[in-house]
Order: structure tokens, then sequence, then C-alpha cells
């Protein structure tokens, strides 16, 4: 029944809000393909997924309510693949069954989900937002231990798409120059649920951070921090980690950033995982998804963006694994259309390199394209 009711939701919204309210809408339309071989028998395949995705934002006095709601369509030889039947099979982390598929046949399938929807009240107490929302905690630009709610990795085709958590957010300022933050996920298990809170205050020219809570089954505690120094830019994190049934681990990564005047960006950045993903247990469903997972411990990254003219910019991430020297890099370029739309056109790859039985050499190259209207 929910799922047959988020759109009507949605569009009901959109086509009357409420008496009174400030109301406002965006949304736009994407299409990304995407091609390269399966990880389990090695057959090309191509992904083409087209987006439309609805905003509508109401607010009224001390009320925000805010929502993202999604239609896709897949199609292409992807849906033959064992990559797509582990995607099926995966289970959603989110507590609400806000999503569903609307119909599904061999050449197409049709999905739509509540990407996100939160309702916000700004009390004297603090701002309290509920729903489905991104909470994201992490201060670095390619590993993200301290993203304990919505974890993604450096190599997600599209960067900037979280899968949302369904939580309770409140958040407060601390004085001028800082904020207290708490947050509870819920699951249909309570030992499945996440609680925690973070203290961020900006002290003697470094905005620092401290976040402790118990996410699932995991005990966690961590510190965070970035600042500048002599025009070098510089982020840290570090998470300890405690399982109920084992051993405790920490995770932590340091930053280097500057920027040049020709409008170069740079960050150098070493990531340590004291939890390393079993041999040979990188699980397929795991990468399809975006997830992150490190089958090491050490690892160092470059991450370089420019923002060539109005029109033009490009990201470059490479990643390189010190224990097992595979490496991969994902150069992106995208650029605005000299037309009266809001139109960008993406083009990327991701390049793996490294043995067999590496890390990343175990991967396959890939290319995508994009384009993506604003409207």
């Amino acid at each position: 029944m929910v799922k047959r009711t988020c759109a009507a939701i949605a569009v009901s919204l959109m086509l009357a809000p409420p008496a009174g309210a400030d109301f406002s809408h965006s949304g736009s339309l994407k299409n990304l393909t995407v091609g390269s071989r399966s990880l389990v028998d090695d057959d090309p395949y191509v992904s083409n997924l087209t987006r439309l995705r609805l905003e509508p934002h109401y607010r009224q006095g001390d009320w925000t309510l805010e929502a993202a709601y999604d239609v896709e369509l897949v199609t292409g030889s992807f849906l033959d693949s064992p990559e797509f039947a582990l995607l099926k099979d995966a289970p959603d982390p989110r507590y609400w069954d806000l999503q569903g598929e609307l119909t599904e046949s061999g050449d197409l399938v049709a999905r739509h989900q509540l990407y996100r929807g939160t309702v916000q009240w700004r009390s004297p107490l603090g701002d309290w937002r509920f729903g489905r929302q991104q909470v994201n905690w992490s201060t670095a630009l390619i590993w993200n231990p301290m993203d304990i709610l919505n974890p993604v990795s450096p190599l997600q085709l599209e960067p900037d798409e979280r899968i949302g958590v369904d939580a309770l957010l409140w958040d407060t300022p601390w004085g001028a120059l800082g904020r207290i933050s708490a947050v509870h996920a819920p699951q249909h298990e309570d030992d499945e649920a996440s609680t925690a809170a973070r203290v961020k205050r900006f002290v003697a020219g470094v905005d620092a951070s401290v976040m402790a809570g118990t996410f699932a089954d995991v005990t966690k505690a961590g510190v965070g921090g970035s600042g500048s120094l002599a025009g070098t830019g510089w982020r840290m994190e570090a998470v300890w980690s405690e399982p109920d049934e084992e051993a405790s681990y920490w995770q932590a990564v340091a930053d280097l950033n500057w920027s040049f005047r020709n409008g170069v960006n740079l960050a150098l950045e070493y990531f340590y995982n004291g939890r390393p993903a079993p041999d040979p247990g990188l699980s397929f469903s795991r990468l399809a998804a975006g997830e992150p997972q490190y089958a090491d411990r050490h690892y160092t990254g470059l991450l370089v963006w420019q923002d060539i003219n109005p029109f033009w910019q490009y990201r470059v991430v490479a990643i390189r694994n010190a224990d097992d020297h595979s490496w991969v890099v994902y150069p992106r370029s995208t650029w605005t259309l000299p037309v009266s739309l809001e139109v960008y056109l993406t083009a990327g790859v991701q390049l793996f390199g490294g043995n067999d039985n590496s890390e990343y050499g175990a991967l396959n190259n890939l290319g995508l394209l994009e384009a993506q209207w604003f409207f």
C-alpha cells in the first residue's frame, strides 16, 4: 500500500500546496549509460538508466517539508547480468518501504522511490528533522570513516547520490562556532537500530568534531578535524569500532589539500583500514551497489578537480592499494551545454590495474556517459 501511494503523495503535494505556505519545486531528468563487463562471467553489458526526480519544498512558519521523488527506467543487457540479479536480491537497509518496482520485463525495469522526504521543525530547543535524509558527519574527501549512516564508495558512479537513512535528527547551535547533533535511525529489529551524537566546534583555527554511538551491533567513537597551515589545508578522521562478537579495529584518514591560483584543487589522502574484508570475500553485491569495502589495510589517494571555465570542469580520483599494488583511476569531465536550458553532459571512465588476484586488478574497466537537465 505504501509503495502505491508514494507517487500519489508527491504529485498531490506539488499540485495542492497548503494555503498560506511558501511553496516551490524543482526537478531534474538524468540519463546515465554505462558499459563494462560482468565481474562474474565476463560478458559485456550496457546499462541505461533514466531518472525523473521531482523535488517539492514547503515552508510555513517554523515547519518545513522537503521531498525528492524518483521514477526510474532501466534498460539494456545489464538486466541479464549476474550483477543485476544480485542487486535485486540485496535487502534494502532503509526502515520504511517507500520504494519498489512498478513493472519488470526482460527489456525494462520501472521503479520508484522516495529518495528524500523530511519534515523539519525549528523549535526553541533546536531543529528537529524526521524522515528519509542524508546524515553525513565526515570531513575527508575520498574516504569517509565518520560517514557511518550514509557510507559510499569512492568509486561510486554518481558521486553525489546517497541512499539516505530513515531517521530522527536533532541539531542545535553551540554558541557562535559550534553545533551539537543527535540521531536515531530505527530498524525492525531493535539490535539493528543506530543511535549516535556528535559535537562540532571551531577551536583555535581547527574545525574539530567528536562522535560516538551504536550503529547496529557496532559501538563506534570517532574524532575529526580540518584546518589550514601555511597555505596547506588538512583534514583527518579516526574512528574506533567494536562489534558485539568480533575484535575492535580502527579506521583513519589523513588529508593534505591545496587550491592554486589557476583554479586547480589538489588533495592527497592516506587511508588506514583496520578491518580488511576476508579473502576471497569481496562481495559482488556490495561492489555492484556501490557500497564501500576494502580488501587491505593501507591505501593512498589523489583527488584533482578544476573549473576550467564556466562551461567545463573535470574531476579525477586515483587510488592505490599499497598492500597489493593494485590501482584505479576515475576521471570525469562535465560540460555545460550552451543552450537556454540548464543541461550538463558528463563523460567518464574507470580504469583498473593490478594482477588478477588483487583488489582492483580483478575489476573490469567501464565507461559512462551522463546527460542531466535541471528544471
